[in-house]
């Protein structure tokens, strides 16, 4: 069997970033693996719940996709 080629690693995943939208590095991981896997070769996440505060500390919960991108 092949080895699969992922653009990133683990260690790559920002997680202080996604933190800030909600996103924990618990929850990535508990991702299905293939889902998981699809984040690690920079496609996009399937839709996940972000929550974030807004300059007047308005919480706003939305979903969006991630996708990890070098720039």
């Amino acid at each position: 069997m092949e080895k699969e080629h992922f653009e990133f690693t683990e260690e790559e995943i920002p997680y202080s970033i996604l933190e800030k939208f909600g996103l924990t590095q618990e929850m990535i991981e508990d991702l299905p693996d293939k889902s998981y896997h699809d984040i690690l070769r920079g496609n996009r996440s399937p839709v996940l719940p972000v929550t974030v505060k807004d300059a007047d500390g308005t919480v706003v919960s939305a979903r969006a996709r991630i996708r990890i991108v070098t720039g």
